[in-house]
Order: C-alpha cells, then sequence, then structure tokens
C-alpha cells in the first residue's frame, strides 16, 4: 500500500525574483515527489515558468487574486511554508482553525533596531508578537540569528540552513587575483561604497558590480576605471561572469545567511565577508573564504593573495566544497525531515 503525500503549500510566487521566491522554487524543485505534493504560486507579472507542481496564477487584479491563491494554498495543503512575513494575519488564523501545521523561516536578525527590520514593518513590539505567535514552527537559518532572537518570539534550536544550486555553476579554481566581484542591491545598506574605497587602493585589480540600486547613479560618479557596472543578470549571464572572477567582496554588515557567498563559492570563488553576522559559523578563515572585522584587514588580505598565488588556489579549492556542502539535493533532506516532524 502506498504511502500518503504529505500535501505542502509553498506561499511564494515561484516566477518572480526574490529571495524568498527563489528559495521556494528551489524547494519546489527538490522536495521529493514521492513523499510531497507542493501547491504554490505565481503572479501574471512574473517570468514564464514550467516546473512539476500544483500552481495557481494571480491573475489582474493582483491585490484580489492574491486572496483567492491563498485561501486555495491554505484549503489544499497539509503543511504550509510561509516565509514572507508580511501575509495578512487571517491567513495564519484559517490555517489554525483548519488544523494545517504552518512554519517560517528568520532569514536575518529579527530584533535589530538599528535598522529598519520585521518589527517595524509590522506595526511595532505588540504587532510583531501577536503575528509570530501565530506560528507554531519558525526557524532561523544560522545559528546567529538564533542567539539573537531575543525580542519576545521564540525560535526553534535547530538552524534550517538554505541551498545552493551547485548545477546552475561552472567550477573553477581560480589560480591570480586579477578580478573582484560584488553581487547584490546597489543601495546604503550594503555599505558598497567600500568596494569603491577597495578600488581607489588596487588600481591593478579590475572591480564588477552586479545589481541594481538606488546608489548607482551616485556610485558611477565617484567611481574609477577600474570599475564596471553591470546591473542585473540572469543565471547563464552570471555564471560566465563568474567563470573570470576571482574573489567576491561582500561589504554589508548585517546579513543573515547570503545566497550569494554560496552561489561564488560553487563557481571557485571564495569572499571575503564581515564577521558581524557570525560568518565564521560557515566560513573559516583563509582556509575557503575571508571573515574580518575590520575596512584595513580587507586591504591586507588582498595585497596577500596577490603576493602568494597559492593562498587563492587552496581558499577556491575550498569554497568549491562548501557549496557542495550546501547543495540544495542535501539540505533538501533536513528541510523534509523538518516538515514531517512539525508540531
Amino acid at each position: 500500500m502506498q504511502n500518503k503525500k504529505t500535501k505542502i503549500f509553498l506561499g511564494a510566487y515561484l516566477n518572480y525574483t526574490n529571495a524568498q521566491n527563489l528559495n521556494c522554487l528551489a524547494l519546489a524543485k527538490n522536495l521529493n515527489k514521492e513523499k510531497f505534493e507542493v501547491y504554490a504560486l505565481t503572479c501574471h507579472f512574473g517570468d514564464k515558468i514550467e516546473i512539476d507542481v500544483n500552481l495557481f496564477n494571480c491573475f489582474k487584479p493582483f491585490i484580489i487574486s492574491r486572496i483567492f491563491g491563498l485561501i486555495w494554498g491554505i484549503f489544499k495543503c497539509d503543511v504550509a511554508y510561509l516565509p514572507n512575513h508580511y501575509i495578512p494575519n487571517w491567513v495564519l488564523r484559517l490555517a489554525k482553525v483548519l488544523g494545517k501545521k504552518t512554519f517560517t523561516t528568520i532569514e536575518a536578525n529579527m530584533c535589530d533596531r538599528s535598522k529598519r527590520n520585521i518589527l517595524d514593518y509590522l506595526g511595532g513590539e505588540q504587532s510583531f508578537k501577536k503575528h509570530f505567535n501565530l506560528i507554531p514552527n519558525i526557524f532561523g537559518i544560522t545559528k546567529d540569528i538564533i542567539s539573537k532572537a531575543n525580542c519576545g518570539v521564540q525560535l526553534e534550536k535547530k538552524p534550517l540552513y538554505l541551498g545552493v544550486d551547485c548545477t546552475n555553476f561552472t567550477p573553477k579554481v581560480k589560480q591570480k587575483l586579477n578580478n573582484i566581484v560584488y553581487v547584490g542591491r546597489l543601495v546604503k545598506s550594503k555599505d558598497v561604497i567600500e568596494i569603491l574605497s577597495l578600488a581607489d587602493i588596487f588600481s591593478n585589480i579590475n572591480f564588477h558590480l552586479v545589481g541594481q540600486g538606488n546608489l548607482r547613479t551616485e556610485l558611477l560618479k565617484k567611481a574609477t576605471t577600474n570599475v564596471k557596472f553591470y546591473g542585473l543578470l540572469n543565471h547563464n549571464e552570471l555564471n560566465d561572469l563568474f567563470l573570470e572572477m576571482d574573489l567576491h567582496f561582500l561589504p554589508s554588515k548585517s546579513e543573515g545567511f547570503p545566497k550569494v557567498i554560496l552561489e561564488t563559492a560553487a563557481a571557485g570563488i571564495p569572499s571575503i565577508v564581515y564577521a558581524d553576522y557570525g560568518a565564521k559559523e560557515w566560513i573559516s578563515h583563509s582556509n575557503n573564504g575571508f571573515v574580518i572585522n575590520e575596512f584595513e584587514q580587507i586591504v591586507e588580505i588582498v595585497k596577500e593573495l596577490q603576493k602568494n598565488k597559492n593562498l587563492l588556489k587552496e581558499n577556491s579549492k575550498a569554497a568549491i566544497l562548501l557549496s557542495e556542502k550546501f547543495d540544495w539535493r542535501i539540505m533538501i533532506k533536513d528541510w523534509e525531515n523538518q516538515i514531517l516532524n512539525l508540531k
């Protein structure tokens, strides 16, 4: 007799690009279809998508159809994964009334009041607690996020790590430091200006900025001739660029578990990142990447990488191994286990 499949609703739009939607797309692709029947949403303004799961396409007007889509998903499922924290509370109450299990993930320090965060978006501490009290299973995506959750919301003790699709990238061991890349939003909170400072110091290295944001015009005016801007790139274009890149620099000091670290690692590109958000949890300094505390340390590391080609080469090899450890084909097993054992 065949075991009954668990019906899971991924509360995201699989054909529209943002972090939560891309994570749900990866889950939709990798969940074992012999164990799970997957339900998810698409939106009329998104890209065309071909995937073997049950989809509700949110039509015009989107503000109305998304309500139908959420109701459809909750009624269809046994378990709902709701990564978007701006989902209406009535959806969570409906799930509870119908006896559906729900869970979510926290992808950054939710209690950090130095920057606008989930607490502020949900309208203050009281609304914040009311929302998360409706979700019985809340997972941080890193140990650091869990340790800093001290604002009245109880997270599960074990992280639920995100993964990377290594097949999207071509691994190549780096031999010499010629090109440094940044991939992300060109906004103040990402401290992108530090890349221009580094480019000013190292005129013999080319710097490549991939992404859009409201600082783009200002950065273009200040950039030296060894800085190139790309805008948004798709996976194929990004993979082609990564083949020529040697080092990834992420200047942001407030992150969760940046997916770009795994994506560049899958291409053999080690990262330099700040220690502020617990990156030592997955990066071993000077072994598969570099974790620093101050900008001056970045300058010293780049100088050392220019002198010592073997240091870059060995970190590049180890970065590939890091990405393989977090491949979705491996990480999905932990997700499946957690989903099947939700309270």
